[in-house]
C-alpha cells in the first residue's frame, strides 16, 4: 500500500520533533550607536584628564626666575616644596636699606610656625619703584607655580609696601593677591624731612608729593578690587609720612600700635621703624589679618605683654 505522506492519526508528521531554532534578534541600530558614542565619550574624558594633568605641571622657568630673586639664608622661608593647606602663601617684601634676611628674622619663622608657606625676595631697593614691582611680579608668579595656589598674601615693610602696591596696581597683580599688609609704609608721599634723608636713589623721586607714581597709586582711589588692606604704623612714623590707607571699611583697616599698646607711644624710640618688625604686637596684627577673611578685624586687640620666641 502506497504511503501518501499524510500523518497517521494522532501522529505529528514526518518532521515531528525537529523544530527550527529561533534566530537571535538583531541589535537595534540605535543601541549600537549609543554604545559607540558612550565609548568615544569615555575615551575623550580620559584623554582630557591626561592633558589637564600635563597642563598642570609647574612652569619650571617661572619657578627658576623666582628662585633667582629669593632672599638667601632666611630662616623658615623659601621652601619651594611647601604646599599651603588652605592658606595663601605669604610673600615678604622688605624695605629700603637692606635685603630681606635681617628684617624678616622674626616674622618668617613666626608665620611658618602658624602654618604658612613663607617666601621672601630681594628686589634691589635702589631702583625705581615700578622696576621693583615688576620683579615682585616675577617672584609671585614663581611662588604660585611652585605652590599651586591661586593667590598670595603680601606682608611688606616701609618702601616694600609701595612696591607691593605698584605690583597690584601697575603689574596686574591685584587678581593674585588676597591680603596686603603693610608696616610703616609711606602710603601717600613723604614729608620734606624724609625727603632730605632719602638721598638721590631713583626710588626717592617716586615718593615725592605729586610724582607720577604717587598719582598712579592714589588716584582716583587707593585700593584695588579683591585685595584686603591692613596698614600698620607707629605714632612716630606719622611725622615722616602717613602710613594709613583710604578705602571702604570692609576692605581697609588702619592701625597705629600705640592706640592698642599705649606704652609704645610713651617711650619714644622703644619701638622704631626697623624694630617694629620684631614687635610682638605687630606680629599678632599680621597673624590675625592673615587668619581672617578681609582686613584686620576692627575689634582685634593684641596682647601687649606677649613675648614671642
Amino acid at each position: 500500500m502506497a504511503h501518501d505522506g499524510s500523518a497517521a492519526p494522532g501522529g505529528s508528521g514526518a518532521y515531528d520533533g525537529v523544530r527550527a531554532r529561533p534566530r537571535p534578534p538583531r541589535p537595534d541600530g540605535r543601541v549600537t550607536r549609543l554604545i559607540a558614542v558612550i565609548a568615544c565619550g569615555l575615551a575623550l574624558i580620559a584623554l582630557a584628564g591626561v592633558l589637564f594633568t600635563l597642563n598642570r605641571q609647574p612652569d619650571q622657568d617661572k619657578i627658576a626666575a623666582a628662585q633667582a630673586l629669593a632672599t638667601p639664608d632666611l630662616s623658615r622661608a623659601n621652601d619651594w616644596a611647601c604646599k599651603p593647606a588652605g592658606k595663601a602663601p605669604v610673600v615678604l617684601v622688605h624695605g629700603a636699606g637692606s635685603g630681606g634676611r635681617i628684617p624678616w628674622l622674626s616674622m618668617s619663622p613666626f608665620l611658618r610656625k602658624q602654618g604658612h608657606c613663607v617666601f621672601s625676595l630681594d628686589y634691589s631697593w635702589e631702583r625705581p619703584v615700578r622696576e621693583s614691582g615688576a620683579r615682585l611680579r616675577t617672584f609671585v608668579d614663581g611662588v604660585l607655580e611652585a605652590t599651586g595656589a591661586e593667590k598670595v598674601s603680601i606682608v611688606a615693610h616701609s618702601l616694600g609696601g609701595v612696591v607691593a602696591r605698584a605690583y597690584t596696581r601697575l603689574e596686574e597683580g591685584a587678581s593674585r593677591v588676597d591680603d596686603l599688609i603693610t608696616l610703616g609704609t609711606p602710603q601717600h608721599s613723604y614729608s620734606p624731612a624724609l625727603s632730605r634723608q632719602c638721598g638721590g636713589h631713583p626710588f626717592c623721586a617716586d615718593l615725592r608729593p605729586g610724582s607720577e607714581l604717587s598719582r598712579a597709586l592714589n588716584e582716583p582711589e587707593m585700593v584695588d578690587p579683591g585685595v584686603s588692606y591692613t596698614a600698620l604704623g607707629l605714632k612716630s612714623e606719622q611725622e615722616m609720612a602717613d602710613t594709613g590707607m583710604k578705602g571702604p571699611p570692609e576692605q581697609v583697616t588702619n592701625r597705629l600700635v600705640h592706640k592698642d599698646c599705649p606704652l609704645r607711644g610713651l617711650l619714644p624710640g622703644a619701638v622704631g621703624h626697623t624694630a617694629e618688625l620684631f614687635d610682638p604686637a605687630m606680629l599678632q596684627y599680621v597673624n590675625k589679618a592673615l587668619a581672617t577673611p578681609g582686613p584686620l578685624p576692627k575689634t582685634f586687640k593684641p596682647d601687649c605683654l606677649m613675648i614671642i620666641i
